[in-house]
């Protein structure tokens, strides 16, 4: 790791008239930043530590969830107005990390997770995409994009907290200090362009993220996050989804789907709520719109298997909320640790 200076700023107005998110970035928890900087992808000439500068806490009525952006994974997946209201945002959160890391990420922080590609982890790496295409063995293919990659080779996101943001409509706080403005996460989000390998976002310079607001909704409190992974606990997703459903006399009147592990960006899935919505929740449907929201994919050589993958990942997220409900904290912990003769019991049963 090079040497850095170091910044404690007490306010916004402070941290973002020094954060340029190249030369000086912003650390809060560091549970991914260091790492870059340990492995000299990043070399930040300074650090800004904002974590006492940004606003943190829980607090949510009938209206929305507001969350500050320090606040951790593990406040807001154990916040009785938070994550146990909102099954889907517990489980995206406590699927995706380990305890140690979740009482040290931040919510902001986590939102700009890079990829977890071997090929694309640094913008400057020289690339050899031929070698890629044409992969032999042991290359690691797992981490590129099928989906928002245009058909090129481009790094896929790996979180799993930005996908309910993009499946439930969040919005991101953002501010420099004297102006605010929102961005809807679905937005917030850019497809790589031309040579850029992976995402980029709205996130100026000299400017933070410091709060996620989600719209309270029945789908919201109806919802589920499932992930397929290549170990049984603290996996990057090979596939996963955030759903929602709001089923009202037998019929969808309210669907919401994001899609992880495929996507360069956080994906949401118009085309699954589009093919959900006002009809009954039947498997013939769940199938339907699981082929709706892989139409686009443009798999690289080798990653055919994980269009195939999504689509039954995205079924049986639907199945398993239609037929048992937001999942208990049994039930929680048994998939986080791959205990798959648990079967799925209801919230509060």
């Amino acid at each position: 790791m090079i040497p850095f200076d170091y910044h404690n700023a007490q306010t916004v107005k402070e941290a973002a008239a020094l954060i340029d998110h190249r030369s000086v970035q912003a650390i809060a928890g560091g549970t991914t930043l260091i790492d870059l900087m340990k492995l000299n992808v990043l070399t930040p000439a300074s650090l800004v530590h904002v974590r006492d500068a940004l606003p943190s806490g829980v607090s949510s009525d009938d209206q929305v969830l507001h969350i500050g952006a320090a606040t951790t994974m593990a406040e807001l997946a154990d916040a009785e107005k938070g994550g146990r209201a909102f099954p889907v945002i517990r489980q995206s959160l406590i699927l995706a990390a380990s305890p140690q890391i979740r009482n040290m990420a931040t919510i902001g922080g986590n939102l700009l997770q890079r990829t977890r590609s071997p090929y694309y982890r640094h913008p400057d790496m020289p690339i050899d995409g031929h070698a890629i295409t044409n992969h032999g063995e042991g290359v690691d293919t797992a981490m590129l994009a099928v989906l928002g990659n245009s058909g090129r080779l481009v790094g896929m996101y790996p979180g799993d907290f930005a996908i309910s943001a993009v499946a439930f409509d969040a919005q991101l706080e953002l501010s420099n200090g004297e102006t605010n403005r929102r961005v809807n996460a679905r937005e917030f989000y850019q497809v790589p362009q031309q040579k850029e390998f992976q995402y980029s976002t709205k996130l100026k310079p000299n400017e933070v993220i410091t709060g996620v607001i989600f719209p309270v909704s029945a789908s919201l409190k109806n919802s589920y996050y499932f992930k397929i992974r290549e170990r049984s606990s603290y996996a990057f997703a090979l596939a996963s989804a955030a759903v929602g459903l709001d089923i009202q006399n037998g019929i969808i009147r309210r669907a919401n789907v994001g899609i992880g592990g495929l996507g360069s960006i956080p994906w949401h899935s118009a085309a699954a709520e589009q093919a959900l919505t006002g009809q009954a929740p039947t498997d013939d449907v769940f199938r339907a719109a699981a082929q709706a929201a892989l139409a686009s994919a443009q798999p690289p050589a080798g990653l055919e298997y994980k269009v195939t993958l999504a689509q039954r990942t995205l079924e049986r997220a639907l199945q398993t909320l239609r037929d048992d409900g937001p999942l208990d904290d049994d039930a929680l912990w048994a998939m986080q640790h791959g205990r798959s003769d648990t079967q799925p019991t209801q919230r509060g049963a």
